[in-house]
């Protein structure tokens, strides 16, 4: 019973503490996914296998981040400069971590070449959240500078 009650405190504070990575990653990844005004089959599915392989976002149900990102997405969709400075917003929260900083920008690039293709865009975004969070683009990805 205690080591229950244990698991359950340990997994209610590591949810809390990492609620804000989560919404950066929504954001981040809604911000590059309507960049261009068209989010692909191929974005939507890369973001599921985000959610699936990074530790960090595991202990949260993957359909809560689908309406995290949906929410974000939408707000973008519907009044574009207000819905871009809330998600910058959600993003700039884990500006001081530079691990998780990092691991937002991975996925941002991993979303963004989901469909094949950069668009200058998505390219625009990705310089945008690297200045929010203080961190480059890695010099594998592909991104220019």
């Amino acid at each position: 019973m205690f080591r229950t009650a244990r698991e359950t405190l340990r997994n209610s504070l590591s949810r809390m503490r990492n609620r804000q990575f989560l919404d950066a990653t929504m954001a981040a990844t809604a911000l590059v996914s309507t960049a261009d005004g068209d989010v692909t089959f191929s974005e939507l599915s890369a973001l599921d296998n985000v959610l699936d392989s990074i530790q960090d976002l595991q202990i949260y149900d993957p359909h809560v981040a689908a309406d995290i990102y949906r929410d974000f997405a939408d707000a973008i969709a519907e009044n574009p400069e207000q819905g871009r400075d809330t998600a910058l917003a959600a993003a700039s929260k884990i500006a001081g971590d530079h691990n998780a900083a990092e691991l937002v920008i991975l996925v941002a690039i991993a979303i963004s070449k989901a469909d094949g293709k950069l668009s200058a865009q998505e390219s625009d975004v990705i310089q945008e959240l690297c200045e929010l969070l203080g961190v480059r683009i890695p010099k594998d990805s592909e991104i220019p500078r």
